[in-house]
């Protein structure tokens, strides 16, 4: 069978259920990560280990995509191995590959939108603001407090 021919299932095809259970695996290996990292830091603290701690803080800051695994491990990642595809065994990735990258990128468009919307509601915040502050000066003047009732 050519492997080129094979067409791998679209993220549109992947089960929503398949979907969600990646997406929990990913977010509760990043709690978990995270909250280690925070105990870590804490441990580090208490034992007065400053260098180290400012060690972790920088491992903080870079970015993960630095972090290489071999091969043998990125490929173990998938449930399928290509030697079951092979031999036809009617079974197929819980999420294929292709699925993954098509979900990779719609979680970074989602990311993208969220951003642009949240730039959007701070700038109508802030012009709003703007508006009460001009009425709130309005409302410190001596003719508005006269015609309003407010006596001098």
């Amino acid at each position: 069978m050519d492997k080129e021919l094979v067409k791998e299932r679209t993220l549109e095809k992947t089960p929503t259920w398949a979907l969600a259970v990646v997406c929990f695996v990913l977010i509760a290996i990043s709690i978990f990560i995270e909250h280690l990292i925070h105990m870590v830091g804490k441990w580090l603290k208490k034992k007065h280990k400053r260098a180290l701690y400012e060690a972790l803080e920088k491992v903080k800051a870079d970015t993960i995509s630095k972090i290489c695994v071999p091969k043998s491990v990125g490929d173990s990642w998938h449930p399928c191995s290509e030697e079951m595809k092979d031999k036809g065994d009617h079974k197929v990735a819980f999420v294929s590959a292709y699925g993954i990258h098509e979900l990779h990128i719609f979680i970074f468009i989602l990311a993208i939108f969220h951003i642009i919307y949240c730039i959007t509601i701070l700038a109508l915040g802030r012009t709003k603001m703007k508006r009460w502050r001009v009425w709130e000066d309005e409302t410190k003047t001596i003719e508005y407090q006269y015609y309003n009732g407010n006596k001098i």
